[in-house]
């Protein structure tokens, strides 16, 4: 059975999630956007074997602390493609944004869509949904019905799409074509502020109203 807990990071306040399991004690660390300290010490607390880093989306407030954990655990950095280069500009981003971000290494893994890609138990599905940035996905922890949505979709809400690389129409397709046709219980973990539903979100979110299944 998978434990999830979800660690506020940065100025930005990224929700940096930390999946195990329980038997095995094998983990994944889910955008360590900032804080390393304070999600190595999490991950020590609870004796976990991390098994990679794996990213939602390239932006700086989501990948700053990436390297700070491949140092600490020996673990893969695992992205889309197509963000791979906005992980590569995470520590300029940062400045413009006036955030002080380390400089990132070229990521060890590139997630497809549609992969599964396992670690110990531990089995995650890649749903790439290109509109925040062109390379973001979301990642399905199926035996846990939990959804790891980035910046995708938000309690309440949709990802911006005013950055380099956004698009609104290709955020709300990749919503209605891939996300809403997963079943209305699954938990939907964003990369900023509080959890949801699918179900919640189909009936609730104003930027969803209209989209059926």
């Amino acid at each position: 059975m998978a434990e999830i807990i979800a660690i506020p990071v940065g100025a930005l306040e990224v929700n940096c999630y930390i999946v195990w399991d329980r038997a095995t004690l094998d983990g994944v660390i889910i955008d360590p956007g900032a804080d390393a300290d304070e999600i190595e010490a999490a991950v020590k607390e609870n004796g976990l074997k991390v098994r990679c880093v794996l990213n939602t989306h390239g932006h700086f407030d989501h990948v700053g602390a990436d390297a700070a954990m491949k140092a600490a655990f020996g673990a893969p950095v695992a992205i889309h493609p197509d963000d791979a280069p906005l992980m590569a500009d995470a520590h300029e981003h940062g400045i413009f944004f006036g955030v002080e971000t380390p400089k990132q290494a070229a990521p060890d893994i590139l997630l497809e869509d549609g992969q599964s890609v396992e670690f110990g138990p531990l089995k995650f599905k890649v749903i790439h949904t290109p509109g925040h940035t062109r390379g973001g996905v979301c990642l399905y922890l199926e035996g846990a019905k939990a959804l790891f949505t980035g910046d995708t979709l938000f309690a309440g809400s949709v990802g911006r799409t005013d950055f380099e690389g956004g698009s609104m129409d290709e955020l709300m397709s990749s919503i209605s074509r891939k996300l809403l046709s997963l079943d209305d219980k699954v938990m939907v973990l964003p990369g900023h502020g509080p959890s949801s539903t699918i179900g919640e979100e189909r009936m609730t979110n104003p930027y969803l109203a209209g989209i059926k299944r």
